[in-house]
């Protein structure tokens, strides 16, 4: 019969430079080992809990959430190790609590870790497992003797709820290992305790044990002859198959079999993942949110409409009360009030204590609400800005924001933010280091003995890709010949090459996001696990994990540009023969010609998005833009795409009348008239699809991702539908399978229209 073993103390890439187990690849291994389910207990944190989650569920296995958590030692820095899984939602909250309070309340130890008093107060839900040799159980025997190990291990069981403490055996060959594990087991007996075998695994494959060897001089900062003779792993320490599970454990085969228990308890685990949990925005008496948010934008509007009749700007009221209402349905039936108000909030604050806040950036700037609330201030009716880019009544997701901040006073809002909602439910997001090509490659080759400008010639030979991001060791042995000559020629360069290939991509450490902020109903970790970083609060989660779990991120960008602005204003505004009203920018209107002839000029130094030498010259000066929209425009088509392939050019050439404006057909040539006859924006071609073949604006958005992604059988659906509808606006086939593949071809091209009048702003 063959055996049968689920693995429940796995380190994976997020125990940092500890484990090479990447943890995309782990629940495939153990799938294929013929496992379905599979723990992650990495050190101390939960970094990596929400993808193994995920990953186990892609491939319909059970994911054990854990962690090894470190164990304080009453008065001393000396800390013991435990292993604690999530049997279920109880359990995984406590957990996330336990790892929290870990890095944050850890003030006896120099490692995050936590006291038994602790984790007694926080073990509802959990399983604990008595770990490694450095477990608190094995520790007190190997200290102690024998007679230390039956009140170890009944303290222990009493600190979870009956039956949830299980004795772990492991066997990696070392010495202790048999010792250990007669007395554990013995004394497990005796007290009625069950026992679980466990490899606490390091590394995938047997094949990777001298990779993890390097790892470790990775991370001591040490030459391979001086880690080798004392590497404190086992090569035993790898995802082994229950066949081989079964023949380091032939004398404990119930072992094998609690882990199927162990396994089983902790499917119970579900969480609910992608519902977005916005905190509650404190409200005025007498008002709900949605109908706070109705007036604060109404009022907001009304605001707007005096200052563009104070501009004797002409405009079109109804038009715009039709938009608001039209945009609040959406916002209401989606239930984003609350996100909008609490935007709203935080911008108004900052700009009522003097701190300069930029005009928006993204699709939002394609929503009049956002207008009318102070949240952008760019009008999007003159210039055609879609509010279905930003939010698609028929693809449901979160708005997000981007707002800039004066980079030197940024931190003043976020404090603000944290007064209001509490300082425990506003933290900031993780982001995680990892070893790249070529920084890998030099701190293997220090390893191994090379000689520094050695080592440096070697990482040189991995090509960049576009700038900053350099190919893969792998990508680069096809593209580069030299590194594949040294490789062929040189045994030692090849093991070099070979064993940074399986390093390449490990987590080095953990970060924090340089805008990423999340705000949650109640205390952070009662929702996702948090740790300290350099004294501020952040997620243990990354951006994409933390909107998983349901948080809600708003970007606090600091924009050098901003702060440029404040300082030039302030200095403007106090020269003693300065006389009028004081300078303010925002009074400077978007038809002020000598402004565009600056920017003619070319004379753009420090300008935001038009301070680069080829927007001067490529750009500007043959552009000689004359009003707001040609600004736009220059944003969008100084890009890689546009430049390559002619489009800059022609539009050039059409606003000075050297081209032959091109039309498509009738019915679209009003789209594309503002960019004579190029097609710039992505919501050009949102606006063509409506226009020519009857899409709903939410549809056409749809269609532009689908083409963005280039799905084959999502854009032979999305083709039917163009030219059937384009028939019936008496559109012929042929020529409505023609404007389909053109626009097709331009999707990848075309910008964010909102996103570059924001910009050009």
């Amino acid at each position: 019969m063959q055996p049968e073993f689920v693995h429940l103390h796995v380190h994976t890439q997020f125990s940092f430079l500890v484990s090479t187990v990447k943890l995309g690849e782990l629940a495939p291994a153990a799938k294929a080992r013929g496992m379905n389910a599979v723990a992650m207990t990495d050190h101390a944190n939960l970094f990596g809990a929400i993808r193994h989650y995920k990953a186990c569920r892609a491939l319909e296995m059970t994911p054990i959430i854990g962690c090894e958590l470190n164990v304080q030692r009453d008065g001393t820095e000396r800390v013991d190790h435990l292993v604690c899984l999530a049997s279920n939602l109880d359990g995984y909250k406590n957990l996330v609590e336990l790892s929290s309070l870990s890095y944050t309340k850890s003030a006896a130890s120099s490692s995050p870790s936590v006291t038994l008093e602790t984790l007694a107060r926080h073990s509802k839900g959990l399983i604990g497992l008595s770990a490694c040799l450095g477990g608190v159980a094995a520790q007190r025997v190997m200290e102690n003797g024998p007679e230390a190990a039956e009140p170890v291990l009944g303290t222990l069981r009493d600190i979870f709820e009956p039956g949830a403490f299980y004795v772990e055996l492991q066997n990696h060959g070392l010495p202790e290992n048999p010792v250990v594990n007669d007395i554990l087991s013995g004394a497990a007996k005796r007290l009625g305790l069950s026992v679980v075998a466990s490899n606490d695994v390091h590394f995938l494959d047997e094949s990777d044990g001298e990779a993890h060897l390097y790892l470790d001089c990775i991370r001591q900062g040490k030459q391979y002859a001086e880690v080798a003779p004392h590497h404190h792993n086992s090569f035993e320490m790898y995802l082994k198959t229950p066949e081989q599970m079964a023949e380091a454990f032939r004398g404990h085969p119930e072992a094998l079999r609690n882990t199927l228990e162990v396994a089983e308890k902790c499917s119970a685990l579900e969480l609910a993942l992608g519902k977005p949990m916005l905190p509650t925005f404190p409200l005025p008496e007498g008002f709900d949110t949605a109908s706070y948010f109705r007036k604060v934008a109404e009022d907001g509007l009304r605001v707007r409409f005096e200052e563009l009749r104070a501009l004797g700007v002409k405009f079109d009221e109804a038009e715009y009360w039709k938009r608001l209402e039209f945009e609040l349905n959406i916002i209401l039936k989606m239930d984003y009030p609350g996100y909008f108000l609490i935007v709203w909030d935080f911008i108004r604050e900052a700009k009522e204590r003097g701190i300069p806040v930029g005009p928006g950036r993204g699709s939002g700037a394609g929503s009049l609400v956002a207008y009318a609330m102070r949240i952008t201030s760019l009008d999007p009716i003159p210039y055609a800005l879609l509010f279905e880019r930003f939010l698609n009544p028929e693809r449901v997701s979160m708005p997000d924001f981007d707002v800039d901040f004066c980079m030197a006073k940024r931190d003043r809002v976020i404090r603000y933010v944290a007064q209001k909602y509490g300082v425990e439910s506003v933290g900031q997001i993780a982001t995680f280091q990892n070893l790249k090509a070529r920084s890998v490659i030099k701190d293997v080759a220090r390893s191994m003995g090379f000689p520094a400008p050695e080592a440096q010639r070697i990482a040189s030979l991995i090509p960049e890709k576009a700038p900053g991001q350099t190919y893969t060791i792998t990508e680069a042995l096809d593209v580069e010949p030299k590194l594949k000559a040294q490789v062929e020629e040189n045994e030692q360069v090849a093991e070099l090459i070979k064993q940074a290939t399986k390093l390449e991509g490990l987590t080095r450490h953990a970060g924090m996001h340089a805008a990423g902020v999340v705000i949650s109903e109640g205390p952070l970790s009662d929702h996702v696990p948090t740790f300290d970083n350099d004294g501020n609060f952040v997620t243990q989660y990354d951006k994409d994990d933390v909107e998983t779990a349901g948080l809600v991120k708003f970007d606090f960008l600091g924009l050098k540009t901003l702060t440029v602005i404040d300082i030039a204003e302030r200095l403007v505004n106090a020269r003693p023969d300065r006389e009028g009203n004081p300078l303010h920018l925002d009074a400077i209107p978007l038809t002020d010609q000598d402004t565009y002839t600056l920017m003619s000029s070319g004379e753009t130094k420090g300008v935001f998005q038009l301070e680069s030498d080829g927007m001067q010259q490529k750009v500007l000066r043959p552009l000689k833009p004359d009003c707001f929209e040609d600004v736009v425009a220059a944003v969008a088509l100084y890009r890689p795409g546009p430049l390559g392939t002619g489009m800059l050019d022609d539009f050039i050439g059409g606003k000075h009348g050297r081209k032959a404006i091109r039309k498509l057909h009738p019915l679209i040539d009003e789209v594309l008239a503002p960019t004579y006859g190029v097609p710039v924006y992505q919501e050009q071609v949102m606006q063509i699809a409506q226009q020519l073949s009857g899409y709903t604006l939410g549809g056409a958005d749809l269609l532009r991702r689908a083409m963005g992604k280039k799905k084959a059988s999502e854009m032979e659906r999305q083709k039917a539908i163009f030219i059937e509808g384009a028939e019936k606006n008496g559109v012929d086939p042929e020529q409505a399978k023609s404007i389909f593949e053109e626009i097709e071809g331009f999707a990848s091209y075309g910008f964010n229209k909102s996103h570059s009048a924001a910009y050009a702003l």
